[in-house]
């Protein structure tokens, strides 16, 4: 167990902390981008609001040659419709549009967006689905790290507080070691947790094989469908005989006591109209629900509630709000329990920087610091020796 957690960490300390340490940051990406857009992101509430056609032709208007790809309406009363679109320049757009004015109030542009960097170093280390796979793989041996440091860490019953000791008077490197096991033994488990869930987005197939065989049940759901992943449309947007507004209308319809908060046009041929749709105890912030539909007639393809949803389809569907930590109002304390589990997942993300070095440094002082200074003596006496033979004169006793 020791060597196993030894090596993994000293080969993969570097890399697992890169992806922890920006997961931490990127947990705050949604109040992080409203704040880069200040004046932007926020609107003064009137009774009623305009149609989402009022709000979509706002963006059109002023950028005639965006695509559409879906609108963000979850984030308040008070927040701005975020409508993305994708410019001419194959650029992915974020549009803030007031929903009571049909004025568009900021445009982001997350083509050179340093959090939109951040996101894909976390989830794909910057290299696409060549990054992705290795970053499953970096989650499945955190987990592995986490668990045999566990085991490692276990002083015994009777020595049990030594395990949550920490020797402020200690050494440097008394203080490197106790530093190390105590922040290892709080972490463990919320970082084995946040690891499972990371290596689903690297693994969805085998994880959905695995939750419908261990829940006996004959096929796992996806987890977020709503849009290019859907059931399959049989009409064409371009053919849309209703307006987008009854989208909305008629997904709420469909699902009694939710409400819409999320839709994806069909930009593609064959792809329907997903509404995603949430309660007040949702588990994430774009709720785990959600509705497809015909995009020339609203027609409904499929109601996708997650109340109905069988276990292994509901195990795979909370990977997404575990995973980030946004999931702390499900827990009844209102925005205190929003943020304070996100505090916790940015805790643990810089809590495994800090592993990672303090390890390093143990490895160093045990293994590597010795054999530096054994290959520096060798290397010295080497000289000394070669310079011996090159004509050198020697005093009697000098090596010994």
């Amino acid at each position: 167990m020791f060597q196993v957690h030894l090596w993994l960490g000293v080969i993969l300390g570097a890399f697992i902390a890169v992806v922890c340490v920006s997961g931490g940051i990127v947990v705050f990406r949604v109040e992080m981008n409203r704040l880069t857009t200040p004046g932007t992101a926020y609107v003064k509430p009137e009774a009623h609001r305009l149609s989402l056609d009022a709000v979509v032709e706002a963006v059109l208007k002023s950028h005639p040659t965006d695509r559409l790809h879906n609108v963000d309406m979850e984030a308040g009363p008070d927040a701005a419709w975020n409508v993305r679109t994708t410019s001419i320049e194959g650029h992915r757009v974020h549009n803030f549009v007031d929903e009571y004015r049909g004025v568009v109030t900021g445009r982001d542009d997350y083509s050179s967006k340093f959090l939109q960097w951040m996101w894909d170093l976390h989830a794909n280390l910057l290299g696409g689905n060549t990054g992705r796979f290795v970053n499953g793989c970096l989650a499945l041996a955190t987990l592995v790290v986490s668990l045999t440091g566990l085991v490692i860490w276990w002083p015994g019953r009777k020595q049990l507080r030594s395990g949550f000791t920490y020797m402020i008077k200690g050494g440097w490197k008394r203080q490197n070691y106790d530093l190390h096991k105590v922040v290892g033994f709080y972490a463990f488990a919320l970082l084995a947790f946040v690891s499972f869930t990371g290596a689903y987005f690297s693994f969805p197939d085998a994880y959905a094989f695995a939750a419908a065989k261990l829940a006996r049940v004959a096929h796992a759901g996806t987890p977020d469908l709503c849009g290019d992943d859907g059931p399959p449309a049989k009409t064409l947007i371009k053919d849309r005989q209703i307006p987008y507004e009854d989208y909305l209308t008629i997904a709420e319809r469909a699902m009694p006591g939710y409400k819409a908060v999320f839709l994806s046009f069909a930009f593609e041929d064959g792809i329907p109209i997903g509404v995603k749709l949430k309660r007040q105890d949702d588990w994430h912030r774009w709720g785990l629900s959600n509705v497809y539909l015909e995009p020339a007639t609203g027609k409904v393809i499929l109601v996708d509630a997650f109340s109905d949803n069988n276990v292994a389809t509901k195990f795979l569907k909370l990977m997404l709000p575990f995973h980030y930590g946004r999931f702390g109002e499900r827990l009844g304390w209102g925005s205190v329990g929003l943020y304070g589990v996100m505090i916790l997942y940015v805790i643990l993300g810089l809590s495994v920087g800090l592993l990672a070095v303090t390890g390093f440094l143990m490895y160093w002082n045990r293994y590597l610091a010795n054999r530096v200074r054994r290959w520096s003596k060798g290397k010295k006496v080497e000289h000394f020796v070669s310079g011996n033979r090159s004509g050198a004169r020697t005093e009697p006793g000098t090596i010994r």
